[in-house]
């Protein structure tokens, strides 16, 4: 069984480099407490994602960081129209050293392997089966 981790890092890996820094970026800018991290360079934001994002933990909070991700690219990605200045930039990065330009045909692309990797390693069944797998091989362990 795929985890969910290594099935969205695989996805996460694939996806053009500044979309995968932009999204690690708003993904920082929309969960961080720390404003001095909304500042952080998109390179910066992605290394400190990926690390995060695969860092091991117990299997109630793996699952957690999954339905968590999930929810954050589900806003960007699904609504990336909408968060779209006229100009084709991010308002939420500067436009200046942030933006991420990909055709509409690249987009749909993104969009419909992350429509495909939400339908299966990251939809709600899997997450859960996988989670109460391995809380079961943790009790069997002990």
């Amino acid at each position: 069984m795929i985890t969910p981790t290594v099935a969205f890092v695989q996805w996460f890996d694939n996806i053009p480099l500044e979309l995968r820094k932009y999204l690690a970026h708003v993904f920082r800018v929309c969960t961080t407490e720390d404003t001095s991290q909304m500042a952080a360079r998109s390179d910066q934001s992605l290394t400190g994602f990926r690390a995060w994002a695969v860092k091991k933990d117990f299997p109630l909070r793996m699952a957690a960081k999954m339905f968590y991700i999930r929810a954050v690219f589900d806003m960007v990605i699904l609504h990336h129209k909408e968060i779209t200045d006229d100009d084709g930039s991010f308002g939420l990065l500067s436009q200046k050293t942030n933006i991420v330009r990909l055709s509409a045909k690249q987009w749909e692309t993104v969009i419909n392997s992350w429509i495909t990797l939400r339908q299966d390693q990251l939809s709600d069944a899997y997450v859960h089966s996988w989670t109460s797998w391995m809380i079961k091989q943790q009790k069997e362990s002990q």
